[in-house]
């Protein structure tokens, strides 16, 4: 699907989900096993600078250099890897961009989770997105916002 939306473009959205039997910490920070539904979304776009926004510019402005596809400095590839454990409410999610794994350790990156939770809201929000493509968009900025408030609250 192409699509323009403030120097957003050519969003491709890919969705994958399984369940598989592993461990994982509860809320009371106890180590339990049972099934996890996995969901990972790859989200692929083109970034530009047009009338409509300044995205390219941007991206690279908050990125820091190891994340930036040096043969196609304005393609962003993001997957998110998300689990979730229902009964006991609990979910965990990791990211990766442009092939590299995005771990929020640092201050340096807080600049640039703001501005993947700015690109997904905006995506979830474009009506030339599917429904679904919309709530998939929703579910990767709910997770990037969880993960980055996490980093947040504990350094």
């Amino acid at each position: 699907m192409d699509v323009s939306f403030k120097g957003i473009n050519n969003i491709k959205i890919a969705k994958k989900q399984y369940k598989q039997l592993g461990t994982y910490q509860n809320l009371s920070n106890e180590l339990k096993q049972g099934e996890k539904f996995y969901t990972e979304l790859k989200i692929s776009a083109k970034l530009t600078n047009d009338d409509k926004g300044k995205d390219f510019n941007d991206y690279l402005k908050r990125t820091p250099t190891v994340f930036i596809n040096k043969e196609n400095p304005d393609t962003v590839e993001f997957h998110l890897k998300r689990f979730d454990v229902p009964e006991d409410q609990v979910n965990q999610s990791t990211f990766k961009l442009n092939n590299k794994d995005l771990v929020i350790n640092d201050d340096k990156k807080l600049p640039l989770m703001t501005f993947l939770a700015r690109l997904t809201r905006e995506s979830s929000k474009n009506p030339e997105l599917s429904e679904n493509q919309q709530k998939y968009m929703k579910l990767a900025n709910h997770s990037i916002q969880k993960e980055t408030v996490n980093y947040i609250e504990n350094r």
